[in-house]
């Protein structure tokens, strides 16, 4: 560009003045806005040469550019936007800047937005921008904008409390930012902001178990960086009134309440345990052992396969998208084992009986002597020796047991007959004397069986029998059992081997059809079609008259009984739907929900007060009774469109192991009593539903003792393989494994050695009401 004088007329053969080293005036053409003279700096340009005289036109400089700003800013660039000066617009523009550390620069455009690029991130940058026409430039329009700085880096979680989350980063590279903005959105989208000069900030009043998302700026000269984002979860609250259930010699059951958090369903719980030893551990040292931790996605949990009589620490906690609540925490006991007598020897003319027991696996703080009926004294040091106990009747047979005890439970060993000590002639005398007083004992026992029989209410239709194939007078059955575990059980296995072959190939193709397979727990346990409880049809929906169930034959009636599976996730629906179609008041339970780290039934039960609705049926706990061995609970099922209810009472024992036999027939026992006085107490309703896992081991264990014990009751002799054979033909494989075969027969037989117990005991008082109306007659 060349300088025009006033006579319009330029310099010839001499060199243009270099326009970049500093202002030049320009007056009387047209000024800027202004003033008429202004002084404009220009950048650097090449300058000319003006070879001749030339005749220039009149030109006059262009307006500034109008409304200049700052349209993007990033870590390395900033785009920039303004509009033509009006009138006429400019041939080009041109963009100078300096920003930090003396870095200047310049480019030009014929567009009215330009993005300078390859800049510092977090820099403060001043821009000019100025209208070039005709080889005029206008006054430059400035304005200042900084880079926006670089993101912030390695973004991690600190801590998570319940209601508090700590973020921790490190700054950008490059300049300093001046603060920073912290972000964040909740599940329940609510969403809040805070910033900090810091590199860690703590946000605070969250909500327990809530999944946020948060996003970390970097901030300089009011320039925010890209966002910088991750997720976290605040941690859920404790769980509420931990507590054991039962106590078994091998498991310890525990309940807890979900925290009362937004949303607890979607947690789930871890519960950890270690043993603390007991006085006796031999081995390793005494206090805390190796602890075991497992998952669950329930409110109750079963820890299984513990040492007996051993002490145990649990703690229980919440998990919430991988993160840990605190732990809430309490002691219990595995309940101890029952010792096992290894002698009892009268003695002393039967006045004193010697007793021997081994010590039992596990802890124990003493044991409890007792003596046909009698408690004898505690002992706590004579585990593995001899005890005496004395001022007994002389003369008399005695049965003893050794009740082992630890943390105020107790576990009683099976009773045992003691014998007389040899080489004392009055003390044989006197077992001659007990022989005879047991057979007379015996003809009590028949005459009180018979008595009973007479007064039974319920008479047998002429058309059924009470009576199975092999029937046993109850007087021989401790022979027949003594003549079968010889060998090693020889006798009971070949029976068993019988009961394998029986009625294999009878129809089950309802419940193998396509759309009730996934309906059936085991692939090997399907009910018979002939004898399968069908449920009502709903509408369009197949297979809903299905359910893994089987009536089952009893003392009087073809259908005295239901022999259920446990209830799947997807059946415990369909199970209450057999409750109340079949108006049964009586659910008998066999099996824990887990067992040895594996699901064996659906809890289909309510955990507290809260009833459980399943389609038109609601069920609510009423109350429960928890002793060591079984669990009495009472439930009301509700029909909500009929508006009527139907009570019922849940029998669950809890101490039977899978494919396995209690320890002792008197527990089981005992347990039967109380169902069997439930059952005749109860006036109406449909047949009882008995169910472990499979719904055929311990379910027809249970069921044939009831048949048998009332069979012997009924008519003094008992029939266990033709009862057994006739229950599977109704259901395949009831009585599922030989040793529950064999404990079936034990516990007939501790059944009758309870009542010739009971009747002597009834004698003795008889006696002994004789003897003294005599004495008073000969005073």
């Amino acid at each position: 560009m060349c300088m025009h004088a006033e006579s319009r007329e330029a310099l010839i053969g001499t060199k243009c003045p270099n326009l970049s080293s500093g202002p030049i005036t320009k007056t009387g053409l047209g000024a800027c806005p202004e003033s008429q003279t202004r002084p404009v700096t220009l950048p650097q340009v090449p300058p000319l040469l003006c070879s001749h005289p030339i005749l220039l036109p009149n030109f006059s400089a262009p307006n500034t550019v109008r409304n200049l700003t700052v349209e993007a800013q990033t870590s390395s660039s900033i785009t920039l936007r303004w509009e033509a000066p009006g009138v006429s617009d400019p041939q080009v523009y041109w963009i100078w800047w300096t920003g930090g550390n003396n870095a200047t620069g310049s480019q030009n455009t014929t567009n009215t937005s330009v993005t300078v690029e390859r800049l510092e991130a977090g820099t403060l940058y001043k821009f000019f921008v100025c209208a070039v026409k005709d080889g005029l430039n206008c006054s430059w329009v400035s304005l200042n904008a900084s880079t926006a700085p670089n993101t912030v880096r390695n973004l991690t979680v600190e801590t998570q409390t319940n209601i508090s989350i700590t973020l921790r980063w490190e700054a950008p590279n490059g300049p300093e930012p001046e603060n920073y903005w912290v972000q964040w959105t909740g599940d329940g989208n609510t969403t809040g902001s805070q910033n900090t000069t810091n590199t860690t900030v703590t946000v605070e009043r969250l909500e327990a178990g809530t999944l946020y998302e948060f996003s970390v700026f970097a901030v300089k000269d009011g320039v925010s960086s890209s966002w910088v984002s991750l997720n976290a979860s605040t941690a859920p609250t404790e769980v509420m009134d931990l507590q054991k259930q039962n106590q078994t010699n091998s498991s310890i059951s525990l309940r807890w309440q979900a925290p009362a958090d937004p949303r607890p369903q979607f947690y789930v719980y871890w519960v950890q345990w270690a043993g603390r030893g007991h006085p006796q551990r031999t081995q390793g040292p005494q206090g805390q052992q190796d602890s075991q931790t497992s998952r669950t996605n329930s409110t109750c949990y079963m820890a299984e396969a513990l040492v007996p009589g051993t002490r145990y620490r649990f703690s229980v906690w919440a998990e919430s998208n991988g993160v840990h609540g605190y732990k809430q925490s309490l002691n219990a006991s595995t309940a101890p084992d029952p010792a096992n007598i290894t002698s009892c020897v009268i003695t002393s003319g039967g006045h004193e009986v010697i007793l021997a027991w081994s010590c039992p696996e596990g802890g124990y703080e003493a044991f409890e002597l007792e003596v046909e009926g009698q408690p004898g004294p505690q002992n706590s040091s004579s585990c593995g020796s001899a005890v005496k106990v004395s001022l007994l009747r002389p003369a008399q047979s005695y049965s003893a047991t050794v009740t082992t005890v630890w943390d105020e439970m107790r576990a009683p060993s099976a009773s045992v007959a003691c014998h007389v000590e040899s080489g004392h002639a009055g003390v044989i005398a006197g077992a001659v004397v007990g022989v005879l007083l047991l057979l007379v004992l015996v003809g009590l026992l028949v005459f009180f069986l018979k008595r009973h029989r007479k007064r039974e209410k319920k008479t047998a239709p002429k058309d059924l029998q009470i009576r199975f194939p092999g029937d046993i007078l109850a007087e021989d059955f401790a022979q027949h059992v003594w003549r079968n575990e010889r060998d090693s059980n020889y006798g009971f296995a070949e029976e068993y081997q019988k009961l394998a072959l029986e009625d294999l190939g009878q129809s089950q193709m309802v419940a193998s059809a396509p759309e009730n397979s996934a309906k059936n727990r085991y692939r090997n346990v399907l009910p018979y079609d002939w004898s399968r409880v069908p449920l009502r049809a709903l509408l369009g929906q197949p297979g809903s008259e299905y359910i893994n169930a089987s009536f089952i034959p009893g003392l009087w009636s073809s259908q005295e009984f239901i022999a259920a599976q446990g209830p799947l996730p997807q059946t415990v629906g369909d199970f209450w739907r057999l409750v109340w179609e079949q108006q049964s008041h009586t659910l008998v339970m066999l099996t824990n929900c887990v067992e040895s780290g594996r699901v064996k039934c659906e809890h289909y039960w309510p955990l507290d007060a809260q009833p459980c609705t399943h389609g038109p049926l609601q069920v609510t706990l009423m109350g429960e009774e928890v002793t060591e061995n079984w669990t009495v609970r009472n439930l009301t099922l509700c029909h909500e469109q009929q508006k009527t209810t139907l009570p019922v009472r849940q029998f669950h024992y809890v101490t039977w192991p899978d494919h396995g036999v209690p320890h002792s027939p008197d527990p089981l026992l005992a347990f039967w009593r109380i169902l069997r006085q439930w059952l005749d107490q109860t006036v109406g309703g449909g047949p009882p539903i008995v169910h472990c896992s499979a719904g055929v081991g311990r379910t027809g264990t249970l069921i044939a003792l009831d048949v048998l014990l009332r069979q012997l009751e009924s008519e003094g002799l008992v029939g266990p393989f033709g009862y057994v054979k006739k229950m599977r033909e109704s259901r395949p494989l009831m009585v599922q494994t030989e040793a529950q075969y064999v404990f079936l027969h034990q516990c007939i037989l501790r059944f009758l050695q309870q009542s010739a117990a009971a009747q002597a005991q009834k004698g003795a008082a008889y006696e002994n009401l004789l003897m003294e109306n005599t004495a008073a007659t000969e005073a």
